[in-house]
């Protein structure tokens, strides 16, 4: 009799235990709701996310606020920021989540296949000729898996548009970012052999002016000039194109039919250069290549499905060297 009271009461202090750990004084669903808010900046970023209109969300902060007592949100007409209390609770939650779904995750991953879907920004070019020829091997190894690509080159889309991870090509600004760097991309001056029959090759940067040139056009409709390094400094080429497109995918195809020479990235025309299709033109002039970096949000929890991804890409850096260089530029390069 004795021994069973001694159980009773041990099961009994533990339930209470249960109790005591399970009953949150505030609503998780807000408390996700939130850490979204904080993350993405907006009420209307964190409504896409949750699928919920950016009322609802609204109430859910409002809520949670109502249940902390202190305000975590200090909302104006052009931006939201966190208190000092919100810093706070932001931190501690974010760290929560992400333990749990660390915890999830682990206690899954010998079962369950990847699955789920990975929304990743990519410049276009980028998403085009170096990403998309080694999904087949990705998804051949996690057939659950799903890709959705956005094209962009903004980061901001990872928050505003809720994207697990993007690319970014060029120095990356201080932020809340992670960024795994993927190796280094430039632009090279080339041009089918076709073009120098009746022509000579060009020896520096200004004698491309008496060959035709085809040039890329921004969203303005202005010429992207060429830049190259010089003994005495930085050059660039205002090209005057004879023929121009906001699309270097035309400009590449041009390129290889001998309609003229082009400035492209590397990674878009590096087969063609080596089957002999083109030329690649005054490399002692290249200029700096540019770094190019996996980049994610610090603070979010990263889930199987994402982490995969990104293992996998860099895993392929291999298949990655023929299209980008892998080394760090040197100084004076």
């Amino acid at each position: 009799m004795v021994a069973a009271r001694g159980f009773m009461k041990k099961r009994v202090e533990g339930t209470r235990l249960m109790s005591r750990t399970h009953e949150l004084p505030i609503s998780e669903a807000d408390a996700r709701v939130f850490v979204t808010v904080a993350d993405a900046g907006s009420f209307t970023a964190a409504a896409v996310l949750h699928s919920m209109t950016p009322s609802a969300v609204s109430k859910a902060i409002g809520r949670l606020e109502a249940d902390l007592g202190v305000q975590l949100l200090a909302r104006t007409t052009r931006a939201l920021h966190l208190t000092e209390e919100g810093t706070a609770f932001h931190e501690r939650c974010a760290r929560a989540f992400d333990l749990l779904a660390e915890a999830a995750e682990e206690a899954s991953a010998g079962t369950l296949a990847v699955a789920g879907t990975v929304r990743v920004g990519l410049p276009p070019l980028f998403g085009t000729f170096v990403v998309a020829p080694l999904l087949p091997a990705l998804l051949a190894q996690h057939p659950k898996l799903r890709i959705e690509i956005v094209s962009t080159m903004r980061l901001s889309d990872i928050f505003d548009l809720g994207l697990d991870v993007a690319i970014a090509v060029g120095a990356l600004p201080d932020s809340s970012l992670v960024a795994r760097p993927l190796g280094y991309g430039q632009f090279v001056t080339v041009a089918a052999p076709a073009c120098f029959r009746e022509a000579p090759r060009p020896s520096r940067p200004e004698e491309l002016l008496a060959h035709r040139r085809l040039a890329y056009t921004r969203p303005d409709g202005r010429e992207e000039p060429w830049s190259f390094k010089t003994p005495e400094g930085q050059l660039q080429i205002e090209t005057r194109a004879e023929v121009r497109s906001d699309d270097m995918h035309h400009l590449a195809a041009m390129t290889v039919a001998g309609l003229g020479i082009a400035h492209l990235p590397m990674f878009v025309v590096s087969k063609q250069i080596a089957n002999g299709r083109l030329e690649r033109l005054l490399q002692d002039f290249e200029h700096t290549p540019k770094p190019a970096s996996l980049v994610y949000p610090a603070s979010r929890a990263m889930p199987r499905r994402v982490r995969v991804f990104i293992d996998f890409l860099l895993s392929g850096k291999h298949q990655l060297a023929g299209v980008m260089r892998q080394e760090a530029p040197r100084p004076g390069d």
